[in-house]
């Protein structure tokens, strides 16, 4: 049996898109940059963590 993952609200999306973006721009150019959303993203529940990586992945893919 699964467990539902609540919804994210448009905020919290927006929010993580933000971060994804970042995230992708500075991996070649600001280790502090990405290591602190790094550790942003570590203290987020799991549901927050999945989306981000799932943004991450469609993101880098484009990059």
């Amino acid at each position: 049996m699964t467990t539902q993952q609540p919804q994210l609200t448009e905020t919290q999306k927006s929010a993580i898109e933000e971060m994804v973006i970042n995230r992708v721009n500075a991996m070649n150019n600001d280790a502090v940059l990405c290591e602190a959303i790094d550790n942003k993203v570590h203290n987020m529940e799991e549901h927050l963590k999945a989306y981000f990586h799932e943004r991450f992945h469609f993101h880098s893919n484009k990059a």
